[in-house]
C-alpha cells in the first residue's frame, strides 16, 4: 500500500484525490502511516483532497494525519485549500491549533480576507444557526442545517482574520486602509454585505474610506447594482446625505451618473426580458435621484453630460430591445387569445354527437340520453 506512482501517489493519494472515504478508511486501518506520507510534490492526502475540494475526504483524513509533521508553507497552503473551497469548519479548526499562521502581518491574511470578500452568498448569520439547529430533529431540515453551519463558521472565520488578540489595532487597521483597501470595494461589488457589515463592526471608520477617484462603497454598490450593499446607507442616518454628495474625481460624476450607466450584465440578467430589465434601471435610477441633492439631476461630468444624457445613451440599445419583447409578447398573447376565443366559439354552437349533414338536425335528437341532458 506504500508503493507510489510516478508522480508519488500512494493507493491513498489516489483515494483522496476521487474522494472515496470507505476506501480510505479501509486503507488507514491496515496501515495508520499512509496518511503521513508525502507525495513528489511534498504533498500528504489531506493537502491533495483539500486542492481537489473534496470535502467529506477532507473532513476525514484531518482526523487521522500528524499535524506536527507540517512545515508552516504547508499549513498556509492547507488553510487557503480550505477557504477557497468552502471548508470553513475545517479553516477554523486550523486556525485553532495554529493561531498565529494568519496574522494581520502575513499574506496569508490577506489571501483569506480577499477570497471571502468574493463570496457574498457563503457568509450568513450566526443567529440563522441556532434556528435551524432547534428544527435540526425533523431529518428534512438536516441540509439547510448544514449550510447555515457552514455559513456561520465563514462569519465566524471572517471575525478571527480580523481579530485584535495580541495585534495592535493601529496594525489591522493601518493594512486594511493603506494596502488592503481594495478588499472592501471587492466586496461591495461582489455584494457581500455581510462581510462588510462584520468589517465596520470592528472598524466603523472604514465605511468612509474612499478609493483614489474619491468613490464610496456606495458608489461601487450603484456602479454595480448590489442593492443589499446600498441599503445600508440607510442605517448610517445624517452622514448619508454626505456620502450622496461625493463626486469622482477624474470624470466628475456623482452618484446619479452611475446610476444612469447600464449595469454589468451579470446584474443585468437577474431578470430576464429586456423589457423587465429596462424596469429595473429606471427604479435604480429613481431611488438614486431621490438620494442625491436635486441640484445633482442638472449636474454635467467631464464630457458635459447629465445624468439623464448618460442614461439615455447607456439604455438605448435595451430601449429597442425592451420595445421589441414587448411587441412579440403582445402579439404571441394576441395569438393564444384568439384560437382560444376561437375554439370556445365553435364550441359554444355544437351541438352534442354532430349534426346530419343532409337534414340539418342533431343525430342524437332522439336519444335517451340526449334528451335527459
Amino acid at each position: 500500500m506504500e508503493l507510489k506512482t510516478n508522480y508519488g501517489f500512494t493507493t491513498l493519494h489516489t483515494a483522496a484525490q476521487v474522494g472515496n472515504v470507505s476506501i480510505a478508511k479501509q486503507l488507514v486501518i491496515k496501515n495508520n502511516e499512509l496518511p503521513s506520507i508525502i507525495d513528489h510534490e511534498g504533498d500528504t492526502p489531506l493537502i491533495v483532497a483539500a486542492y481537489i475540494g473534496q470535502t467529506n475526504m477532507v473532513s476525514y483524513l484531518f482526523s487521522v494525519t500528524p499535524h506536527e509533521q507540517f512545515t508552516k508553507a504547508k499549513r498556509i497552503e492547507l488553510l487557503g485549500h480550505t477557504i477557497r473551497n468552502d471548508m470553513y469548519d475545517i479553516s477554523l479548526k486550523i486556525l485553532k491549533l495554529y493561531p498565529n499562521i494568519a496574522n494581520a502581518d502575513t499574506e496569508c491574511w490577506r489571501e483569506g480576507l480577499e477570497t471571502l470578500a468574493k463570496k457574498p452568498f457563503s457568509i450568513g448569520s450566526e443567529r440563522d444557526l441556532s434556528f435551524w439547529k432547534s428544527l435540526l430533529k425533523y431529518s428534512c431540515f438536516k441540509g439547510i442545517y448544514n449550510k447555515a453551519f457552514m455559513k456561520a463558521s465563514a462569519h465566524q472565520l471572517v471575525k478571527i482574520l480580523l481579530r485584535k488578540d495580541g495585534i495592535p489595532d493601529n496594525l489591522i487597521l493601518s493594512k486594511l486602509i493603506l494596502n488592503d483597501m481594495a478588499l472592501i470595494f471587492e466586496a461591495a461589488e461582489a455584494g457581500n454585505v455581510e462581510f462588510l457589515i462584520i468589517i465596520s463592526d470592528s472598524y466603523p471608520d472604514l465605511i468612509w474610506k474612499l478609493k483614489e477617484n474619491n468613490m464610496s462603497i456606495f458608489h461601487t454598490a450603484v456602479l454595480h447594482r448590489q442593492e443589499s450593499v446600498f441599503n445600508l446607507i440607510y442605517e448610517i442616518g445624517d452622514p448619508m446625505n454626505s456620502i450622496a454628495s461625493y463626486v469622482t474625481k477624474d470624470d466628475r460624476e456623482n452618484m446619479l451618473h452611475l446610476a444612469g450607466k447600464l449595469a454589468p450584465l451579470d446584474r443585468l440578467n437577474i431578470v430576464s426580458g429586456a423589457a423587465l430589465q429596462m424596469q429595473r434601471e429606471l427604479l435604480w435610477f429613481k431611488e438614486i435621484e431621490n438620494i442625491v441633492p436635486r441640484s445633482f439631476a442638472k449636474r454635467k461630468n467631464s464630457r458635459g453630460k447629465t445624468p439623464k444624457e448618460i442614461f439615455g445613451e447607456e439604455h438605448k440599445d435595451l430601449q429597442k430591445d425592451g420595445e421589441m419583447w414587448m411587441k412579440n409578447t403582445a402579439n404571441n398573447c394576441m395569438v393564444v387569445a384568439t384560437l382560444i376565443a376561437t375554439v370556445m366559439f365553435a364550441a359554444a354552437f355544437t351541438v352534442p354527437g354532430g349534426s346530419d349533414q343532409t337534414k340539418g338536425t342533431p343525430i342524437l335528437l332522439r336519444s335517451t340520453s340526449f334528451m335527459n341532458s
